[in-house]
């Protein structure tokens, strides 16, 4: 669904965002860790990418209804999920800094690559739904979000950082005008932060 909002518009015309949430509780009552990593981890990606295909309208509503519903419990799982991430993240980082100071030297993109792979592509999906989410116009949901980065301890300039990073990294594999629409669509986020 990623670049296709078509597919992401009868995604939620089929009710696929109640049938995703199902199989994550399904997975979530199970033991197999890795599994549920990696079903977490697509997810994310498919809730971003629904955010990024479908713009406006009922089908909008209703995805961000999700976020709503039962006191804003998917925006309560969605902090959880940013803390675990950021933990990892951060956890990398700091690995990566003390293997620095034994002699190994690594450049930008290798640090880059590694944090990738600890979750960091998550944790930047994460914080581009928070800014779908920030940005919506619903202000009991920025409530919300407000709330919770305060609860954890985390600042609107956290999840910034975050939003910066992915900005600063976007490529242009779809070519330099997609590459400019990602990156403006990035920059209104960490605005309105």
């Amino acid at each position: 669904m990623t670049n296709y909002p078509p597919a992401c518009e009868q995604f939620v015309d089929l009710m696929g965002i109640k049938t995703a949430s199902l199989h994550s509780w399904i997975l979530t009552t199970k033991n197999k860790k890795r599994s549920k990593e990696e079903l977490e981890e697509r997810l994310i990606s498919l809730v971003a990418s629904l955010f990024g295909g479908v713009l406006r309208g009922s089908r909008r509503e209703r995805l961000l209804s999700k976020f709503v519903e039962n006191e804003y419990e998917k925006i309560d799982r969605l902090m959880e999920l940013y803390i675990r991430y950021s933990n990892r993240v951060k956890e990398e980082s700091e690995r990566l800094n003390d293997l620095e100071l034994d002699d190994l030297e690594m450049d930008e993109d290798e640090k880059y690559n590694r944090k990738l792979e600890s979750g960091l592509y998550s944790l930047q999906l994460i914080a581009v739904i928070l800014g779908h989410l920030w940005t919506s116009k619903h202000p009991r949901i920025k409530v919300r979000i407000e709330l919770l980065v305060k609860q954890q301890k985390l600042t609107k300039t956290d999840v910034k950082n975050v939003l910066q990073e992915y900005h600063d990294n976007i490529g242009d594999l779809d070519g330099p005008d997609e590459k400019e629409k990602a990156q403006a669509k990035i920059q209104r986020f960490i605005a309105a932060l």
